[in-house]
């Protein structure tokens, strides 16, 4: 199990950055908030077969993971789960950035999450630029 990227879950679940189960990830798909989905490794065929489905139409990121549904459960203090939303595109980046060491899912969407990262902080730095500017 690499904890390193489940710490990282555990960071995002405590800052309310997460959607645990399959009800709470398809709504956040279906509100366009999630960004990258994990799905176990052991989740059934049907749900992988969903949420890939939906993810690709939504053109949010997927990775299976080697953990299984009550590993993933486990480290997020919570039952089995057999997919995870998570809805931040930094927190994406940073979890994609840790799975890439061990999973090559995660390795192939790293770039493509660090670029929507470093776009959503643009986007962020130049709005905080013009609130400071309209303060004056």
């Amino acid at each position: 199990m690499n904890n390193s990227y489940l710490a990282l879950l555990g960071l995002a679940k405590r800052a309310s950055l997460l959607a645990l189960g399959d009800e709470a990830s398809r709504t956040a798909i279906s509100a366009k908030s999630a960004k990258l989905l994990l799905i176990s490794a052991d989740a059934s065929e049907r749900t992988k077969e969903t949420f890939a489905y939906l993810a690709e139409n939504a053109e949010v990121l997927y990775i299976e993971i080697s953990e299984s549904r009550e590993e993933l459960g486990n480290a997020l203090g919570k039952r089995p789960l057999s997919v995870v939303a998570i809805c931040d595109v930094g927190m994406a980046a940073a979890v994609a950035k840790k799975l890439a060491e061990v999973n090559a899912g995660a390795r192939e969407h790293l770039p493509a999450l660090l670029l929507r990262a470093e776009k959503s902080n643009a986007r962020r730095k130049k709005s905080a630029a013009r609130k400071r500017a309209t303060k004056k």
